[in-house]
């Protein structure tokens, strides 16, 4: 009876459950996104008294319509002065500057056009392996620099924790580092899933059939050798 209902019920319900929840969480946080932000470009258009414009979806059209106004506008010099002026007025504010700082270092993360200092690099550990981590900056406080004795190159690397949304910032010196060929993306999700989620696209058929055939060309090269291998043997 137990084999029956596990095959029958608990096996496909957890095989349901490990589809659904995917797509069904993704979608709620899309939709709560646009949410949000629909909210805002209504709130707005009600301040300024224009019910007239009021539809579904209109408050995030507005919303789209201004981010990409402003960033159209960010293009021109005279308009990057005076926001570097405004942002140095709030980098002074002792408070503010600490919240506007990690936000805008955030937000950061998502501009393409500057060049990203993060890279994925493993952390040796001494009689233990080896720990994901990331560069996060090459330029090391000060204060920090004056308490070393050695004159390490040091790096500024965030490792952090499987399953929770937190971490640990080292200062270390880039010997104790090695680099990895993987995105930030790659290695942020496969650390903070502990190794469990290797989720990415399926490859196209084109692709498929691409590597089937370098592999292909790989073996064929290797056979020459080989058999020359078998001669001189015998």
């Amino acid at each position: 009876m137990r084999i029956i209902m596990k095959q029958f019920f608990l096996t496909p319900l957890a095989k349901g459950a490990i589809v659904v929840l995917p797509l069904v969480i993704t979608a709620w946080l899309l939709w709560s996104t646009f949410a949000w932000l629909d909210g805002i470009g209504m709130t707005v258009l009600s301040f300024f008294q224009l019910q007239d414009f009021l539809f579904p979806g209109a408050g995030l059209l507005i919303t789209l319509i201004t981010l990409l106004t402003v960033g159209l506008l960010f293009q021109f010099n005279p308009i990057s002065w005076i926001y570097d002026y405004l942002e140095d007025a709030l980098m002074r504010i002792p408070l503010v500057k600490t919240l506007y700082g990690a936000v805008r270092d955030f937000a950061a993360m998502f501009d393409s056009d500057k060049p990203k200092a993060q890279q994925v690099v493993l952390v040796d550990m001494p009689n233990l392996g080896q720990i994901v981590g990331f560069i996060t900056s090459h330029e090391v406080p000060e204060c920090v620099l004056n308490t070393q004795t050695e004159q390490s190159q040091l790096v500024s690397v965030y490792l952090p924790m499987s399953y929770m949304v937190g971490g640990y910032t080292l200062f270390l010196p880039k010997e104790r580092l090695t680099t990895v060929d993987w995105s930030v993306e790659d290695a942020m999700r496969y650390a903070l899933t502990a190794g469990i989620s290797q989720s990415h696209a399926r490859l196209k058929h084109t692709d498929i059939e691409q590597k089937d055939t370098e592999q292909k060309k790989q073996d064929d090269r290797g056979k020459p050798a080989a058999e020359a291998d078998e001669i001189v043997a015998s």
